[in-house]
């Protein structure tokens, strides 16, 4: 069992399961886990049955001949995004949009036909943010479409820390915005970043400068500046396949 990989797995998997969005109703568990730094086979069970973010899982794992789906390099590809994302084909990811994830039914055959074409003609990367802008139904307990709302909370953000309360951290971080159909980030602005679930932190150690990730205005993890540089390039390739014709 690989619990560095579950435990980041779970800092990113956290935020949606708490909305209701993904995964199976154990969100008091993972939250206690995380308080407690305690990371076991309850932990795995939970996040096996996060059904888009373990289909991801295992194709970049398998890409990579990695035996262990929460490898913590494999993990940190899919949220965060790293060398692992440039050895995947493109044919086998749109088999497996299209065997595992049924989206042909999800969002219609010609609408699917047009996606397989793109995915077959422009390069992609099987990161957490190509799913979030470029599959336009959610996948998880919630199929509607997507809005850029709720495709800029989905994804991975980052930011800056400026100041620290007892619930939240206030960031500079850039939205995503949609100008002339084109997908792209705004301009920076001051972004409250929410520390609690239900009363409960599991990150104790910010400090103003911090580079940090969040998703769904929750906090995830405070992040390294190689990260950072690696988030923002996996979701501007994210973003230029949106925007490809």
């Amino acid at each position: 069992m690989n619990r560095q990989g579950l435990l980041l797995c779970t800092k990113y998997s956290v935020a949606p399961n708490y909305f209701g969005y993904c995964g199976p109703d154990e969100n008091m568990s993972l939250i206690d886990h995380l308080r407690e730094n305690v990371i076991d086979k309850e932990v795995h069970s939970i996040l096996s049955e996060f059904e888009t973010l373990f289909l991801n899982l295992t194709f970049i794992a398998r890409e990579n001949k990695i035996q262990d789906v929460f490898d913590k390099q494999v993990v940190e590809a899919y949220w965060i995004g790293n060398r692992l994302l440039e050895c995947i084909s493109n044919k086998d990811y749109a088999y497996l949009l299209a065997e595992k994830f049924s989206l042909p039914k999800k969002i219609g055959d010609k609408t699917f036909l047009k996606m397989k074409h793109k995915i077959l003609t422009y390069r992609l990367y099987p990161h957490h943010s190509f799913h979030v802008f470029n599959i336009f139904k959610r996948t998880g307990h919630d199929i509607s479409s997507h809005t850029i709302k709720t495709m800029d909370e989905c994804r991975i953000g980052w930011g800056k820390v400026i100041t620290i309360n007892d619930s939240t951290v206030l960031v500079f971080t850039k939205p995503l915005q949609l100008q002339n159909r084109k997908l792209q980030f705004g301009k920076e602005l001051r972004k409250k970043i929410r520390l609690e679930y239900k009363g409960k932190k599991f990150l104790k150690h910010i400090k103003a400068e911090d580079w940090v990730s969040f998703h769904w205005g929750q906090i995830c993890d405070v992040i390294q500046t190689e990260q950072v540089k690696q988030l923002n390039f996996y979701t501007q390739k994210a973003i230029e396949f949106y925007n490809s014709p």
